[in-house]
């Protein structure tokens, strides 16, 4: 089966013998998604409601040529759109109204090579080798969030300045995704549960050499905690030392003291070789390592 008749099969069997079949729609949709990473989903239209579910089926079609069965993926598809919280989308229309939506607008920061074609149509700030980029949240529970980009159709249609857009973007952020450190040791303690694996992390406790993550309270987008009003400036405090930024992922940042003796170039290689090996590109954040100048309040950029 070709990946058009795969995509087509599951949009018709994934609406199968619903009930009211008629109140629906389903359609296959093309996305451009951050780190200009392109995506085919279904979404389902429902009458009379504003917001349509959507579910990616690239993975979809790789898992069907490794083996697995048609009636298995139609049956987890159609579970995430009817059962379950998938990715929402909106009209942008719904973007019009700035007064109504302005409290809920927020920033995240994306790789600007990776994403220059979308940053041509929307507002933004530049970062080091990143952009700040705005967006509207849309949806926000213990499943996930869904948000909307704020392109330059509703960023002139608004007429507010960059200023100001920023502002409320940068206080929306930090209030509705507070930032959050802690101890990698202690994160990895939630996860494991082999008594094994416990005791060889007890031996790493007792290591001077400690990293740290930031991210948000819900783990998601959370690297852009990096640009939050005073976050950096807080944790340097308290360590009392420079510190090194590396990027796992768009969803956390990595903090390593700086006064460790590791080379430079051994971070770069090793946030290069994790983006290549580990990380999904959709979240694939830079291959970049940041440096904090504690004395001077800044972020300094580290290439190859």
């Amino acid at each position: 089966m070709t990946y058009n008749q795969f995509l087509n099969y599951v949009k018709e069997q994934s609406v199968y013998k619903i009930d009211k079949p008629e109140e629906y729609q389903a359609t296959i949709n093309h996305f451009v998604k951050n780190n200009s990473v392109e995506l085919d989903g279904i979404c389902l239209h429902k009458q009379g409601e504003i917001l349509s579910p959507t579910v990616y089926l690239n993975d979809f079609y790789e898992e069907y040529l490794d083996g697995r069965s048609l009636h298995s993926i139609v049956a987890e598809v159609r579970a995430t759109l009817f059962e379950e919280i998938p990715q929402l989308e909106l009209p942008a229309t719904l973007f019009d109204d700035y007064a109504a939506i302005k409290h809920y607008i927020i920033m995240r920061i994306v790789n600007y090579e990776r994403n220059r074609d979308q940053l041509e149509h929307c507002p933004y700030l530049p970062f080091c080798d990143l952009a700040i980029t705005f967006r509207w949240l849309v949806h926000k529970d213990s499943s996930g969030i869904a948000s909307a980009l704020i392109t330059d159709r509703e960023f002139q249609k608004w007429g507010i300045s960059m200023e100001e857009l920023y502002t409320i973007a940068s206080r929306n952020t930090m209030r509705i995704f507070p930032a959050r450190i802690r101890p990698m040791q202690e994160i990895l303690r939630d996860y494991i549960h082999n008594p094994d694996d416990l005791r060889q992390l007890a031996i790493y406790d007792q290591t001077d050499f400690t990293l740290h993550v930031l991210t948000n309270q819900i783990h998601i987008n959370g690297s852009t905690a990096m640009i939050y009003d005073n976050s950096l400036k807080q944790f340097a405090k308290q360590e009392d030392c420079d510190f090194y930024l590396l990027p796992s992922s768009i969803h956390e940042i990595i903090l390593l003291r700086a006064d460790y003796d590791i080379e430079e170039s051994a971070l770069l290689q090793l946030v290069y070789s994790a983006n290549r090996t580990v990380v999904n590109p959709v979240d694939i954040l830079s291959d970049s390592i940041y440096r904090y100048d504690h004395e001077n309040n800044r972020v300094i950029m580290i290439t190859q």
